[in-house]
């Protein structure tokens, strides 16, 4: 449980930045289930870590294919 707390004590300031609470807890969601998942079969490997029902793959689906986040848009050179 210790190692959840440290996590927390990372991932709770990511907060502060949100904009909407839905997403941000969308994200810990994500967050939580990559650190946790046994395989690396995509989203379906993080609904299953976290025991989801059907519409949050559907979510966490939406929460990965966001068009808030340009992709193709070159940061740095």
């Amino acid at each position: 449980m210790q190692l959840w707390w440290h996590w927390w004590c990372l991932v709770a300031p990511l907060g502060l930045a949100r904009a909407r609470q839905r997403s941000f807890l969308w994200l810990l969601a994500a967050l939580a289930g990559l650190s946790a998942r046994a395989d690396l079969l995509g989203v379906t490997s993080i609904v299953r870590t976290l025991g989801l029902v059907a519409h949050g793959h559907d979510r966490l689906l939406d929460f990965f294919h966001s068009s808030a986040v340009d992709v193709a848009v070159k940061l740095l050179p």
